[in-house]
Order: structure tokens, then sequence, then C-alpha cells
């Protein structure tokens, strides 16, 4: 079997992989580790699994980091800066309200480590095998790397509602979709993982109020269905600019040169 016929059994892996690590990690850590770091250590161990992978398995290059054409960089980033980060402004400002406490450091850094964990493992692995494993069909690519990002958060039910998970899961297929933008347009992986983790910084509030179970985020299915409706919408929309933003890139050629 040649080479170019493993990738797209690569990509399935790695996409029933990743939730069932998600799933699995915690029941084998419980005993051990104690709640507060369980999150932190439930990343670090699916990052370092998926690293591994990349490593020893699929060997894709990753892009992380050039500084040229900083400009152009700026304006590749600037729709998702816009969608991302603007509607979460009022978060950011009950941020800014919060008692000082070293807690909200730790909660930064453990955000920080999910955008490090979920870009590397969305854009900086899963885009390019989805790239090799469908030559020439940027489209396609996009919606299937989003969407394995949306769904990912389904795992999200053993704590939460649906009623609250359901739109999570449409809208972070939308911030899927901009972040493949960012790192095609950039070659730069930090990029969306410092977008990421800007857009996650919200969660900090819940955090520190404890209200991320089901009781603190339970929200009405009316909703909840208006936030999918919208988020469907919006996806369509992202979906269509991002990939006239990339008609001409050659994914193969961007992420493997």
């Amino acid at each position: 079997m040649s080479q170019s016929r493993h990738y797209p059994w690569f990509a399935i892996l790695l996409i029933v992989l990743v939730p069932g690590l998600f799933l699995l990690v915690p029941s084998l850590t419980s005993r051990f580790v104690p709640g507060l770091y369980s999150g932190i250590v439930q990343d670090a161990v699916i990052l370092v699994a998926t690293w591994g992978l990349n490593h020893y398995l699929f060997k894709i290059p990753i892009k992380w980091w050039h500084s040229t054409h900083g400009w152009q960089q700026f304006l590749a980033c600037l729709p998702a800066l816009v969608l991302l980060l603007i509607p979460k402004l009022p978060a950011w400002i009950a941020l800014g309200k919060l008692s000082f406490s070293p807690m909200i450091f730790f909660y930064a850094g453990y955000i920080l480590l999910i955008g490090l964990t979920e870009e590397y493992i969305y854009r900086g692995v899963l885009l390019p095998l989805l790239a090799k494993a469908l030559p020439g069909k940027t489209l396609l690519v996009i919606i299937i790397d989003s969407l394995a990002f949306g769904s990912v958060h389904l795992i999200n039910l053993t704590g939460l509602n649906w009623s609250y998970v359901l739109p999570q899961l449409f809208l972070a297929a939308v911030t899927g979709v901009l972040l493949c933008g960012v790192y095609l347009k950039t070659k730069n992986l930090i990029l969306p993982i410092l977008l990421h983790a800007a857009s996650d910084l919200n969660m900090i509030n819940t955090f520190m109020s404890h209200t991320h179970n089901r009781a603190g985020l339970n929200t009405p299915w009316t909703i909840s269905l208006l936030i999918v409706l919208v988020a469907a919408i919006l996806f369509l929309l992202v979906v269509g600019f991002v990939y006239w933003q990339t008609r001409h890139i050659n994914i193969e050629k961007q992420l493997f040169n």
C-alpha cells in the first residue's frame, strides 16, 4: 500500500481517537489526580499522545511560526479577531471585575493549554492529513476539519446538558473554520493557538464562580435552538468566506513545504 493511501485512515484514526482519549483519560487518572488538575492532565496526555502519533506515524510538519509578511498575517487574522473576540468583550469586562486571586493565572494557563492541544490536533495535524487524503478539495477539507473539531465538544455531555452543548458544537465549528483560514493563510500555528485561547478567556469567569456544571450552565431550549440556527447560518457564511480566501491555496504545498 502506497503512503498516499494511508492518509485517509490516519485522518479517521485521529478523528475517532481524540474524543475517545478525552473520555478515557479522566477515568484512568481520577484516582490519583485531584479534580482541580484533571483537565490539565487530560489535555497534556492527549497532546503528548497526538505528538507521538505524528512524530512516529503521520509525520506531518508543523508550521509553528515565521515572522515575514507581518501586515498580511494580521489582515488574515482580522476576520477571526472580529468574529471570535468582539462578542466576548462583555465577558472580558466581567473578567476585569473579578476579585484578584492567583487561581486566575492557573486557569489562564489551562486555557492556553486547551488552545495549544486543540489547535495542534485539528489545525496542525488533522488539516494536512485531510488535505493529503482529499487532494485538491480545499472546501471539503475545511468543512470536515471544522465539523470534527465541533463534534469533539460532544464529550462535554458527560457533565453538561444538551441545551448547552449543542450550541457549543456549532459555535466551535464556526471557530474551526476561521482558524483553518488563519493557519492556511499565515502558516503560523501560534496564531490560531493564541486566538483560540483568547476566545476562551471568558471561561475563567465560570471556573472562578464554580458554575462549569449542569446547574451553572443550563441554557433554556428556546435560546439554545436560536443559537444553533444562527450558528448554522454563520457556519455556512464563514465557510464560503474562508474558501474564497483560500481558494488559490494548494494545502499540500502550503503546509508541507
